[in-house]
C-alpha cells in the first residue's frame, strides 16, 4: 500500500543518448518543469554515448544554462550497459531515477512512483502496452522469456527504462555487462540482496524522432551471449575477457 510522500530528500536524474539532438532540449524543459514538485532537491544527469549528431553539443549548452544540468561524455559508442554504469556512477543523491533520451516516456508518470518510496527502495516501471505494435514487441517477449530462465527474475518488464531505485543500492554493485543485458543484471543483483520490487505500469509512446537500436539483430544475438557469460559468472565464477 502506498503511503503519502509530498517530495524526496534528493533524486538523481540520468538519461542515456546516443543522437538524441531533436528529443534532448524538451526532455530536459520537461524534468526541470517537474522535478521539483516530487523533489527538494536534484541533479539531471545528460550521458553521451559517443554521439554523431548534435547531442554532445546540445548537452553541453543545457549544462551552462541549468545548474542542474551535467554532461558526462563517452568519446566513442560503448553501449547502453555502459551508458548506464556511467550515470550510477555519476549519482550523488539518494535517489536515482534513469530514462532513455527518446522520449517514449512521459516522466511526470514518475508522480505515481514517490509515495511507494516509504516501503520501497527498488521501484519499477513496465509498459501497459508497448507502441511498437506485436511485431516489434515479439523479440522482446521471446527476451524475457530468456532472461527469465536464466536468472529467474519473474518481472513483468525487465528492460523498461523506467527505474527508481535506492543510489546506495546500485553503487554496491560491480556490474559485469556492457550491453542490453545490464537491465538483467540489475534486477537480478537487487533480487540477491533480496530487495522487493514494486512494479507500476507507465504509458509507452511511439518514439518522433530519431532511430531507435534495441531492436536491432546485432544488438539482441550480443545481449543473448552476454547474458550466458554473467550467468556464468554469477553462478560458478568464470570469467570470460
Amino acid at each position: 500500500m502506498a503511503s503519502p510522500v509530498t517530495k524526496l530528500p534528493s533524486l538523481s536524474v540520468f538519461i542515456p543518448c546516443f543522437n538524441e539532438a531533436e528529443n534532448l532540449d524538451p526532455l530536459i524543459v520537461s524534468l526541470l518543469t517537474f522535478l521539483p514538485e516530487i523533489s527538494r532537491q536534484f541533479e539531471v544527469i545528460i550521458i553521451n554515448d559517443g554521439s554523431r549528431d548534435q547531442t554532445g553539443v546540445l548537452a553541453d549548452a543545457l549544462s551552462r544554462k541549468h545548474p542542474e544540468v551535467k554532461v558526462v561524455h563517452h568519446p566513442r559508442n560503448l553501449g547502453y550497459g555502459m551508458a548506464l554504469r556511467s550515470g550510477f556512477k555519476s549519482a550523488r543523491y539518494e535517489w536515482t531515477f534513469f530514462t532513455d533520451g527518446d522520449r517514449q516516456f512521459n516522466v511526470r508518470e514518475l508522480l505515481k512512483f514517490i509515495p511507494f518510496t516509504t516501503n520501497y527502495r527498488v521501484i519499477i516501471g513496465y509498459r501497459e502496452k508497448r507502441a511498437e505494435g506485436q511485431v516489434r514487441a515479439l523479440p522482446a517477449r521471446f527476451f524475457k522469456l530468456y532472461i527469465d530462465l536464466l536468472f529467474r527474475v519473474h518481472v513483468k518488464d525487465i528492460d523498461c527504462a523506467f527505474k527508481l531505485i535506492r543510489t546506495d543500492l546500485i553503487q554496491r554493485i560491480n556490474f559485469i555487462s556492457t550491453g542490453a543485458t545490464i537491465n538483467a543484471e540489475l534486477l537480478y543483483r537487487l533480487k540477491k540482496m533480496h530487495e522487493p520490487f514494486k512494479q507500476i505500469p507507465v504509458t509507452h509512446y511511439l518514439r518522433l524522432h530519431g532511430t531507435p537500436t534495441g531492436n536491432h539483430p546485432q544488438v539482441i544475438l550480443r545481449a543473448g551471449i552476454e547474458s550466458i557469460k554473467i550467468y556464468l559468472n554469477l553462478k560458478f565464477g568464470w570469467k570470460f575477457t
